[in-house]
């Protein structure tokens, strides 16, 4: 997780340097004005003001925190809130660590999370309205989360945790094993409303179905030089739903390092939200298995086949699921990782 700090006083600022070092196991970064760098060792110069760093960090960060007056961050913060589906967390703390607020993206981005463990790092208050937390209830937006579930529907999730909010109960039906103990708000029995765990979309076992999609499929690529982008991602999206996958499912894309610059795969990668990994014909000759092999890839790639090996080295089973498709010139495998429900 990349985290941003800002901070306007000298105690906020050293403050700063004690969340960084113990928020080690994620990318932080402390910025302050000139007045009081040298109030910390670990903080950097704020460059610009702080709209512009506001409007950056929304960009690029997974939280930000601001070691200030909630007004000060709400301001700051304004003119870049568009979605909680793509928001950072924002957490806003005062300069004494006395209290510290979970103020936007308290479930998927994850903030009401971060917002308890800094609360323990400073000895200070966590404030959390979200009301699922201050009701005990079970958060379906904020498991999914956690669980790697892409959440299909907002509006499903919110009329569902009104539900809950609402002591009615919720089904569950899901194509994988579920471990752990389920939460007292889901009924097996319930058909009406409920959630569906599948790696289809188009699934609705309940007269109310929130869809939430596991991200375990990695995609193998490979397509001629200068491929459009278009038939890159129609092909990958295509080739997936034959076998009842939706794009939502995919976790990367990956292929052979001669194509680490071809724009059309880099682009559907972008479009899909999803990272771009490419090995070496070495590393992927090493793969085992049976493969659709070519003579003529072989020849200019120097491996056999390109989609199937390069989909088993982005996935965690090694095993192929979904073997060499031709669509538009652009050849596609996937495979599929474990995965269970867990509670």
């Amino acid at each position: 997780m990349k985290v941003d700090i800002y901070s306007f006083s000298v105690n906020g600022t050293r403050l700063c340097d004690k969340l960084i070092e113990n928020l080690s196991e994620h990318e932080v970064n402390a910025y302050v004005s000139e007045k009081y760098i040298h109030s910390a060792r670990l903080v950097k110069l704020r460059e610009g003001n702080l709209y512009k760093a506001t409007e950056k960090s929304f960009e690029s960060a997974d939280c930000i925190i601001f070691v200030s007056a909630a007004g000060i961050a709400v301001r700051a913060i304004a003119p870049f809130v568009r979605s909680k589906k793509n928001d950072p967390a924002v957490i806003c703390m005062d300069e004494r660590g006395i209290n510290v607020i979970s103020l936007l993206s308290g479930h998927i981005g994850g903030a009401n999370k971060l917002t308890l463990k800094i609360a323990d790092i400073v000895g200070g208050n966590p404030v959390i309205t979200t009301a699922t937390d201050v009701n005990g209830k079970f958060a379906v937006d904020e498991w999914a989360h956690n669980g790697n579930l892409h959440i299909t529907s907002l509006k499903k999730a919110r009329d569902i945790a009104a539900d809950i909010l609402q002591d009615r109960k919720i089904g569950l039906a899901s194509d994988f094993k579920v471990k752990g103990k389920m939460p007292p708000e889901i009924d097996l029995n319930e058909k009406e409303t409920g959630i569906c765990i599948s790696l289809d979309s188009q699934k609705s076992p309940f007269k109310n179905t929130l869809n939430l999609i596991p991200r375990i499929v990695s995609v193998g690529v490979g397509c001629r030089k200068g491929a459009e982008f278009k038939d890159v991602y129609n092909a990958v999206k295509e080739a997936l739903a034959a076998h009842g996958i939706s794009h939502f499912a995919l976790k990367s894309i990956n292929s052979i390092d001669l194509k680490r610059e071809e724009e059309g795969i880099i682009k559907a990668a972008q479009v899909f939200k999803i990272p771009f990994n490419a090995y070496p014909a070495e590393q992927l000759n090493n793969i085992q298995g049976q493969f659709s092999n070519s003579d003529f890839v072989k020849k200019i790639a120097g491996v056999g086949t390109v989609c199937e090996r390069a989909a088993i080295m982005g996935s965690e089973s090694k095993i192929l699921t979904i073997g060499k498709t031709v669509i538009n010139s652009v050849t596609v495998a996937a495979a599929v990782d474990d995965y269970e429900v867990e509670f």
